[in-house]
């Protein structure tokens, strides 16, 4: 299948006539894909089947952890530590190397998190993720508001830095991180925020940078290039937007994006995961964090 170039200036980003490639279906529900690049796979959430799956070119499709605590979004650290929102356990956790795993953290202020659904490393190590309700289930919402949390494993301290967003869902720093984007899922509300990034780690100046046009799904997954372009998951595919908010077109795909990586040898492949399905599309720029 062919990708469409919607705009002319998506031009530097999406080749003409490029093919996108679907490498896998049948998941329950796709989710927080991350690229491996020392073992040279991809690692994703099936949310719905409660496992990690793992994706290569040598052994295609597998089934990488299971259980999973119904997995959700997912991170590498800089020395290949998988960080994991898991629904299941309404916590953050952390697996090492040799498969064990740790809940950093589970409660703000004695409550439970509700779902943590997205998070990003910053570069200095503080572990920053989303919490809207998506992934509750029949559990009890304890914390009265969806927030963004902000987490410094070296000290154990935990602080809320936005709490007045309807449904914080994907999340991503500028390359340089002095901004922080933020997605807003809720129906009639789907925009892109956009805050600075202080040297304390609080955040100041959030404004609504974009809104997303496609009303059935998203903003879902949120990523950066190299030159600071905005990558969102939505329900038509993959919109992207310049770092001033002006969108510069699409990756249309069969079924709504939930989330994706840059990854492949030179971090120039968009792996995107829909409900069922596992697609790839080749880029003519790379991610802007490239840790593992």
């Amino acid at each position: 299948m062919s990708a469409n170039n919607q705009n002319t200036g998506i031009s530097g980003i999406l080749a003409a006539n490029i093919e996108l490639i679907q490498l896998a279906d049948g998941m329950l529900f796709g989710e927080g894909p991350v690229w491996d690049k020392q073992h040279q796979q991809l690692i994703f959430s099936d949310t719905g089947a409660n496992e990690h799956k793992s994706w290569s070119k040598t052994q295609g499709l597998h089934t990488y952890r299971k259980p999973s605590y119904q997995p959700n979004g997912n991170v590498l650290d800089s020395v290949g530590n998988l960080y994991t929102c898991e629904h299941e356990t309404r916590a953050i956790s952390i697996t090492d190397q040799d498969d064990r795993r740790t809940i950093l953290c589970d409660r703000f202020q004695g409550q439970r998190f509700n779902s943590p659904n997205d998070l990003e490393i910053k570069s200095d190590g503080t572990i920053w993720f989303t919490d809207p309700p998506y992934g509750l289930g029949d559990g009890t919402k304890e914390i009265d508001f969806n927030g963004v949390f902000r987490y410094v494993p070296k000290t154990q301290e935990l602080t809320v830095v936005i709490q007045d967003l309807s449904m914080p869902n994907g999340i991503a720093f500028s390359p340089d991180e002095t901004k922080l984007y933020v997605g807003n899922s809720a129906a009639g509300d789907r925009y892109i925020w956009v805050f600075t990034v202080n040297s304390d780690g609080t955040l100041s100046s959030g404004e609504k940078l974009c809104q997303i046009d496609n009303n059935d799904w998203g903003a879902d997954g949120v990523d950066v290039d190299t030159n600071g372009n905005i990558y969102v998951g939505c329900g038509d595919g993959v919109h992207i937007f310049s770092p001033t908010g002006l969108l510069l077109g699409k990756i249309l795909t069969p079924s709504a994006i939930s989330n994706f990586a840059f990854g492949g040898e030179d971090g120039k492949t968009l792996f995107m995961t829909s409900e069922h399905a596992l697609y790839r599309i080749e880029l003519l720029v790379a991610g802007a964090v490239q840790r593992w």
